[in-house]
């Protein structure tokens, strides 16, 4: 039956009010089309090219942020879409470490007017906050001829998308892991003449200032995100059935396994044990009789990252932060699964990271960029290595653009493989049932990857493949989920990661014990999150849970040893100490060859 909304007043009424509702929200903000100002993308390629998006550091940039309509704090800003990575889709403007950048871009704004201009913004390189040294100059021209001037200081009015922390007009309300750091988008509001607006213009002084989105609007408060430090999950927990002996008088080991939890430090370690078994020190890698610390420092001024962690644990010398598998000053290292491979021992790497991650590839690569995917997938191919296991994501850097890949070159990396005799899985299934002539490639499903028990099964099919090798072998195992809980000040993440490496240990364990041949290692690239944690004393049975940050720290980290070979490893160690105690125990040399 149809109604005439004209013969019915209430409902023309009910219709007009609904309408004018509408009007008025809509009337509230009003997005800007960032394109007219636009002047460069989120993603980049390559680090430093000057032909990039973002703020031309290669990986380490914005892709993450997903495209369309966002929302933070009440306001509603328009997420450009990209469409390549030439695309422009946000204003970069470069400060001093970046001078070849735009130093200033205007925003057509045509007519449109609001009580306040609302930025979602970012800054970097900046100075200290304390010091409120301005990121910038915001220049707002009116249709009346008149401009205003408004000084955008870092530490008030942005913050450090590298950095966590909120400021009087900078509400952080954006963040997620972009594969190398947390970063984080800022919500400020500037308050505008009661008049049409004619443009904006930027203009960038003493750092990089990153303008994704702009919307005018009535006025709101500012609202940052706040991450709930809570755990409320069930987890699985692995346990010894026996206590660990040490073994002091043991001929050198003919197998090594070295299991590495990405990010997992002191604070995560002593979270996931008060929260899963009611008490410190539960947890099967701290019953190891050997228990320590480890020093993390890179050549570079701040804390290691991955790739400088990686290049010092499997080749034994420092270098600056992004590099692996060679020095600060581009000399090739020589990595001890190089070196095992080259005597005869299988070698295997299992990662819930991509392959071509920082952590497995600084036991094979050598390049100056860790983003530099495609050259560390073709060190990858040419290692000769057993077993080489990530997640899905580096998939597309052994394949060509024509089979979906992202080479740039028309190599299929895979197809490579395939004929130099690897067997291509993606799944834990797949894995073991691979013939036993045959090497492994995988790029494991995201379900493989998640529960946490995954890794110790992963560690079982590993484990019996490697072993067929009479000389012995040298096995790498590393969770990433406990540095995604530091970087994202996840609790649930930070305790999930740290469970999967205990399962993984309690694998490695159970086969070395049976065997008394094999020395079981763990520890962590570095610490993440500086983490804090205890019981309430008054509040029986809560965690008090505290991050002090959502980067890498300079917290030496907890290393545990149990096997032959393990008394070597007592006392505070360096990072560096793992490969040339490794070489040690197996007579190798992490020397480069002497070219002819």
């Amino acid at each position: 039956m149809l109604i005439s909304v004209a013969s019915q007043p209430a409902l023309r009424l009910f219709c007009s009010v609904f309408l004018c509702a509408l009007s008025g929200l809509a009337a509230d903000f009003i997005p800007l089309p960032l394109a007219r100002g636009a002047n460069t993308g989120f993603s980049d390629t390559v680090e430093g090219d000057r032909q990039g998006g973002w703020t031309d550091q290669g990986g380490n940039d914005l892709r993450v942020l997903a495209p369309g309509p966002l929302t933070v704090s009440g306001v509603p800003f328009d997420i450009l879409a990209e469409t390549g990575g030439t695309s422009r889709t946000c204003v970069v403007l470069g400060g001093p470490k970046r001078p070849y950048l735009p130093t200033c871009a205007e925003l057509p704004v045509a007519g449109k007017s609001g009580a306040c201009l609302y930025l979602l913004h970012a800054a970097a390189w900046c100075p200290p906050a304390q010091a409120q040294k301005m990121t910038g100059v915001l220049f707002v021209d009116y249709a009346d001829g008149s401009t205003s001037e408004i000084h955008v200081r870092f530490g008030r009015d942005v913050g450090d998308w590298s950095k966590p922390e909120s400021y009087k007009n900078a509400a952080r309300v954006w963040t997620a892991y972009n594969a190398n750091t947390q970063v984080s988008l800022f919500l400020s509001r500037f308050a505008l003449k009661p008049q049409p607006l004619k443009a904006v213009r930027f203009e960038a002084k003493e750092s990089a200032w990153m303008v994704v989105a702009a919307t005018l609007g009535k006025e709101v408060r500012l609202v940052p995100i706040r991450p709930v430090l809570t755990l409320d999950k069930t987890y699985t927990a692995p346990a010894l059935d026996a206590p660990l002996k040490e073994m002091t008088n043991a001929a050198a080991p003919r197998n090594i396994i070295l299991i590495i939890g990405d990010g997992m430090g002191p604070g995560a370690l002593k979270l996931t044990s008060l929260y899963q078994h009611k008490a410190e020190g539960r947890l099967v890698m701290e019953q190891f009789p050997v228990a320590t610390l480890c020093g993390t420092a890179s050549e570079s001024p701040d804390a290691t990252d991955s790739a400088a962690a990686a290049t010092a644990m499997a080749c034994g010398a420092k270098t600056a932060n992004g590099i692996l598998g060679m020095t600060s000053r581009t000399n090739r290292l020589v990595s001890f699964a190089e070196a095992a491979r080259q005597s005869g021992r299988a070698v295997g790497l299992v990662t819930s990271d991509a392959l071509t991650g920082a952590t497995p590839s600084g036991f094979y690569a050598h390049v100056t960029r860790r983003g530099a995917s495609q050259e560390v997938a073709d060190f990858a191919a040419a290692s000769g290595f057993d077993i080489l296991i990530g997640n899905s994501s580096a998939k597309a850097w052994f394949a060509p653009k024509a089979a979906g890949g992202q080479r740039t070159d028309a190599r299929n990396v895979t197809n490579e493989m395939a004929v130099a005799g690897y067997t291509v899985v993606e799944n834990a299934e797949a894995f073991a049932q691979v013939p036993q002539n045959r090497r492994v490639l995988g790029f494991m499903d995201k379900p493989t990857l998640e529960p946490e028990t995954c890794l110790g099964r992963l560690m079982e099919t590993s484990l019996a493949r490697l072993a067929r090798n009479d000389k012995g072998f040298f096995m790498m195992m590393e969770c990433t989920i406990t540095d995604y809980g530091g970087h994202g000040n996840n609790p649930e993440l930070t305790v999930r990661g740290t469970l999967q490496v205990d399962w993984a240990v309690k694998r490695a364990v159970e086969f070395a014990r049976e065997r008394g041949d094999t020395l079981v290692l763990v520890t962590a690239d570095h610490e993440t999150g500086g983490l804090n944690c205890a019981m309430s004393r008054t509040d029986t049975g809560r965690l008090v849970i505290h991050y002090t940050t959502t980067s890498h720290t300079a917290t030496p980290v907890p290393f545990f040893a149990f096997g032959p070979g393990s008394q070597l490893f007592s006392g505070v160690i360096d990072n560096t100490d793992i490969a040339k105690t490794i070489a040690h125990l197996w007579r190798l040399s992490l020397s480069p060859p002497v070219a002819p």
